[in-house]
Formats: C-alpha cells, structure tokens, sequence
C-alpha cells in the first residue's frame, strides 16, 4: 500500500507494507497518473491521498467539519473543500465567487492553490478507483489527521460513536509540521510503525520535482492510513447515518483516516 502528498511540481508517494515496522520506500513524479500507473503495476492494494476529490455543491462537506472538530487546535491545515463549481476556476476571484455563491463562505487562497492537482487527480481517477473492489483502492486522506489518530489510538483502531456515526480517537500534536519540534513529533509516531524512517526520509530524492521533508512525512502517514484501509482498521469521516454521499460526478465525499 502507499501514500501519496503533492510536492513542488508534482507527487511524492511512499510505499509500504501492512505489517507495522514494514520498511517505507519514497519516490517522487511529476504527474499522478504517472504516479497511478506505477501503483497499478506495483499491485498496490489501497492509496491513500492527501487532496480533497470528492467536491461538495451546496454546504461544507461533513468530512471536513468532522476532521476538523479531531483535529482541534490543528484544524487550520486542513482546508475547507472547494465547491465542485469552482473546479474550472481560470482565477481566484472566480473561484471565491462560486464558493460565496454555493457554499455561502470565501474560499480560502490556499484551498484555490489546490485546484490544479484536484483536477490532475480526478482526471486520471474514475469514481470506481474509491470502491471496495478496486485495485489499488483510492482514498482520499490528510496526514495531519493521520498523524493526530496514530498518536491518540497507539494500539488497534479504536473508535467511538457520534450521532450514531463511528469516529477515531485522536490526539492533535502540539507542533506545526515544518517546526524542527513538529517534525521530531511526527518521527517519534512514524519511527515506532515504519522500519528506519529517519534513514528513508532524510535520503535524497532526485527531482524534479521537489519535495520537503514535510511533504515527505506526510506521505508515510498517509502510508499508515492506507495500511488501515487494507486491514479494515480505517473510518470513513464525513458519514450521515451510515452513508457516505457522493459529489454529482460520483466521487465519494468522504475523508478515510
């Protein structure tokens, strides 16, 4: 299984084994359905994502409001999903004008910086790629929310009930991501479930394109959850009783950690 983040001018992806303490390899491509291709080839069982995919047309997804109530004090990284309306958006203004319109809020800079590699990933993904028969399984993931569930569910995925809907225990880190405390932070978690992470993550890796070690962590965690969603240990965020909606073009609205 692996994990995928975006990097400067293009993907990062890591790919490991189920087993906690399996080794984790990194390797960098300049276009997802490059990197999709090698996974296919590669018989990946699941890929877990770091991009929104599943776009909402009307209100915020559930997804995102639940992460960000698990994510607490850490919920500014993760970015309230653009509307489906925006996603052919040629600039910002008309980007921020479809979300006013449809989601009845701005859209945040960073959140319309995104919208290039949305549609790289939803060109080279059809909606069946995010079934329980697919393979590879897509998923879409965000490695903060990885890192938060690692750290508040050490053991087997634990879980507790909502409003009847099943959410991860999660312990948000106290660090940014790209503070040398934060990036100690989230070694500490991955070192106790990838084999010499600190050796495979500090290894350069020939680009283009470029990644930072942050982006390069983030990958691994997302490794973690793909390991979850390969031994049916994963929750599926943004579920409404019991079912998770799709946008109109059949992707699936939903957050997998």
């Amino acid at each position: 299984m692996a994990g995928v983040d975006g990097a400067a001018g293009g993907w990062v992806m890591a790919v490991t084994g189920a087993r906690d303490g399996t080794p984790v390899e990194f390797s960098l491509f300049e276009s997802f359905a490059e990197l999709w291709t090698v996974a296919r080839q590669l018989g990946l069982v699941a890929v877990g994502i770091d991009m929104p995919v599943g776009l909402p047309s009307s209100a915020k997804r559930q997804a995102d409001i639940d992460a960000r109530e698990l994510l607490g004090p850490r919920r500014s990284s993760l970015f309230w999903s653009p509307p489906i309306a925006a996603l052919d958006a040629a600039e910002y203004d008309q980007a921020n004008r479809a979300s006013r319109e449809h989601l009845g809020m701005g859209l945040a800079k960073q959140a319309y910086n995104l919208l290039p590699k949305i549609r790289e990933v939803r060109s080279a993904l059809q909606p069946s790629d995010f079934g329980s028969e697919a393979t590879p399984r897509a998923a879409e993931v965000h490695p903060e929310l990885s890192f938060a569930v690692m750290a508040g569910s050490p053991g087997q995925a634990e879980v507790h009930h909502r409003d009847g809907e099943s959410m991860p225990f999660a312990a948000p880190l106290q660090h940014p991501k790209r503070f040398q405390a934060g990036i100690a932070e989230r070694l500490a978690l991955l070192a106790a479930r990838f084999e010499e992470i600190l050796a495979s993550a500090l290894t350069p890796l020939v680009g283009p394109p470029h990644a930072a070690l942050d982006d390069v962590l983030d990958a691994a965690a997302a490794a973690w959850t793909a390991r979850r969603i390969a031994t049916a240990q994963a929750a599926h965020l943004g579920a409404v009783n019991g079912k998770i909606d799709l946008d109109r073009a059949g992707y699936p609205l939903t957050i997998v950690v």
